[in-house]
């Protein structure tokens, strides 16, 4: 029998949104033996990059939720990488080769290692892992990617030299990706991302009540997505203008309080300018909750404007305009919530994506 080919997944922290899509790997994709790790138990103790580009994601907390450090989540992760950063410096850190943290080889060998980050070999310390085939991912809708700051005047042709040189395919997170990166990058581009548990994230009969509930999950410090300087904003003035709006938000959560959260919300408002996905997309769209999206990722694949969501213009007015419209047609907000499910599922579901992975994998190990 012949052995199946080793592939290293790597992430940024346990329990994020990168871990997820491991996750979904390691759970729906068979023939190979995966393996994973995160950038935050490998930190580079003095190495640095010409691009001088600064991981938000693990080095940089945000200075707009500071009130109360603990709460936030992106303060939490900084001290864990600064303390495994120290522990490696002094030579003390010692992780399990099967565990939480990570599942690796022992030789550190593998068939394929996907950096599920462009940056993550350059932002932590790699350089042991030996494997002949690479793959990076983009997970974000414009160049430069954001969430990394990147000196300025950045062009593709200097992107592609610094972070995708040698790599022998490039991951994108949505199908809109893949022409943005094609004339600079000149190896494949494949578009995977995750899918959720169908039979976890289900709609269900909500308590009938007068208030109409928008709700967001996800990562509020990333500016990209709008948490701040549109979301809220947005939300205060209808609730200005007299509609009987409340919002509920989750930063962070199980899947299965997610699962819960979304099947008590009304509609997923999106308001990203530069995002793959969001998570909160698929979130929404499997427990029947219509969204009014700008169209970015996931939401410019599947949604068709009046029938399974809405989409809007990232302006404080037209994103009123939508939501109003909703609220006075409520007809046409349950055409919606009936239509978006099996629309998401079609495109986007658990089969649909693991095809995806396969066809991916399939094509770089056997190139």
């Amino acid at each position: 029998m012949s052995q199946k080919k080793r592939i290293l997944l790597i992430g940024d922290t346990p329990g994020w949104a990168f871990h997820r899509i491991i996750e979904f790997i390691q759970n729906n994709i068979p023939g190979y033996d995966f393996f994973f790790d995160f950038t935050v138990n490998h930190p580079r103790t003095g190495a640095s990059v010409s691009s001088d580009f600064v991981s938000r994601g693990t080095v940089s907390p945000s200075p707009v939720r500071t009130k109360w450090p603990f709460q936030n989540m992106y303060i939490l992760r900084g001290l864990v990488y600064r303390t495994v950063k120290f522990l490696h410096w002094i030579g003390l850190s010692k992780f399990d080769e099967n565990g939480f943290v990570r599942k690796i080889a022992s030789d550190n060998c593998y068939d394929l290692v996907v950096y599920l980050d462009y940056y993550m070999d350059k932002d932590a310390d790699f350089d042991h892992i030996k494997a002949p085939k690479v793959i990076k991912g983009i997970f974000t809708e414009q160049f430069p990617p954001a969430g990394v700051i990147h000196k300025t005047g950045l062009t593709p042709k200097v992107f592609v030299e610094e972070f995708l040189n040698g790599c022998n395919a490039l991951l994108v997170g949505s199908p809109s990706s893949v022409k943005l990166y094609s004339k600079a990058f000149k190896q494949p581009i494949f578009f995977a991302n995750l899918c959720y548990d169908e039979f976890l994230f289900v709609p269900k009969m909500k308590k009938k009540r007068q208030s109409f509930v928008i709700g967001w999950t996800g990562n509020p410090d990333r500016e990209f997505k709008g948490f701040y300087s549109h979301v809220l904003p947005t939300i205060k003035a209808l609730q200005a203008a007299g509609y009987p709006v409340e919002f509920r938000s989750q930063f962070a959560g199980s899947l299965s309080s997610l699962a819960t959260f979304w099947q008590d919300i009304d509609l997923a408002l999106i308001t990203s300018e530069a995002d793959a996905g969001p998570s909160m997309f698929i979130e929404a769209s499997l427990c029947g909750v219509p969204s009014v999206s700008t169209k970015i990722g996931l939401p410019s694949f599947v949604i068709e404007d009046g029938v399974n969501g809405l989409f809007c213009e990232r302006r404080l007015d037209d994103m009123l305009l939508k939501i109003q419209r909703l609220l006075d047609e409520p007809e046409l907000h349950q055409r919606l919530k009936t239509n978006i499910r099996a629309s998401f599922i079609k495109e986007l579901g658990v089969e649909a994506q693991k095809k995806r992975w396969d066809k991916l994998f399939n094509a770089v190990l056997n190139e």
